[in-house]
């Protein structure tokens, strides 16, 4: 066996199970965006009927807010700005997922492999089938109907 195959085996199991069992342990950070549109409309992505909001994982040293902005960006071609921290959750992995508010600012409509990018009216959210992770957004939505 040469050299170079040898170190590419030896090396890459032990790099996949050290990246598996790290996320386990320490699940990392992602973020999701609350973004209105110019009339209040909620963005968000259409996967096969299911409705989710743009947001993901961190990349190195990037802080919360830049890895909102760049997310929103790839996922649906738009710019936001950030406005509000609105919660903190347990993402899929079981690590925080920070939750922000944010308005469309500038932008085209770029659909991606995550989903079809929709703008979902207000008083049409409550009827969309959303991503077990987003079923929430109503508590920020309707915050009258929470009390």
């Amino acid at each position: 066996m040469s050299y170079i195959f040898s170190k590419f085996v030896k090396k890459y199991p032990e790099h996949y199970i050290a990246q598996t069992i790290s996320r386990i342990f320490w699940p990392p950070p992602t973020v999701s965006v609350l973004a209105y549109g110019e009339h209040d409309d909620v963005l968000t992505l259409d996967l096969s009927g299911s409705h989710r909001l743009p947001g993901g994982f961190l990349e190195k040293g990037e802080d919360f807010r830049e890895a909102a902005r760049r997310e929103v960006k790839e996922e649906t071609g738009f710019d936001v700005e950030i406005r509000d921290l609105l919660d903190i959750r347990h993402n899929e992995s079981g690590g925080p997922n920070i939750f922000f508010e944010a308005d469309v600012t500038d932008g085209e409509r770029n659909s991606s492999w995550e989903g079809e990018v929709k703008f979902v009216p207000k008083d049409e959210v409550k009827e969309k089938v959303w991503k077990l992770d987003h079923s929430h957004i109503h508590e920020y939505l309707f915050p009258e109907e929470e009390e």
